[in-house]
């Protein structure tokens, strides 16, 4: 099932996945509350695995590169965003991914690896679906906020 907006949550109903690319909700029911369970599990399980390669991925270039410009963020980010794209379009065009692995790969993995790969590919979605000014207020307002958000976070936390 395909939809624009999410349906309302009810916690009465059997367990139900939602998973959001491309500005479109698609649904998938797990067979099972234990197979919902065991989604989730694998979903944080794969963010921890992210989590581990990030922080090896930045020891790395920290001990190659030094510390002068932040080398293991850089490359995190474009690898993340190469494999979003790899797995998005094997999901596309070959069908070779199901939804829900698609969804421990993209939040859980990359989730923990960067975010930033679901930044750059909703970028490139609007992109190719005929909003350039969209994805221009997107890609500078992401920024923006998020610079003058780490900058807020830093003056209430007094640094």
């Amino acid at each position: 099932m395909e939809s624009e907006t999410a349906p309302e949550l009810r916690w009465d109903s059997e367990p139900v996945m939602y998973a959001v690319w491309a500005g479109k909700v698609q649904q998938y029911n797990p067979s099972s509350t234990m197979n919902h369970l065991s989604h989730f599990a694998l979903l944080g399980l794969a963010g921890a695995v992210g989590t581990l390669l990030r922080a090896g991925c930045t020891t790395l270039a920290t001990r190659l590169f030094g510390v002068g410009f932040p080398w293991g963020t850089l490359a995190m980010n474009v690898l993340g965003s190469l494999a979003f794209g790899l797995i998005v379009g094997l999901a596309r065009t070959r069908g070779t991914i199901g939804i829900s692995a698609e969804t421990i790969l993209l939040v859980g993995l990359l989730g923990g690896f960067t975010t930033f790969s679901s930044y750059a590919f909703q970028s490139v979605e609007l992109l190719e679906g005929g909003h350039p000014f969209t994805a221009a207020a997107y890609v500078i307002g992401t920024n923006v906020a998020a610079l003058a958000a780490v900058w807020a976070g830093l003056r209430i936390a007094g640094g």
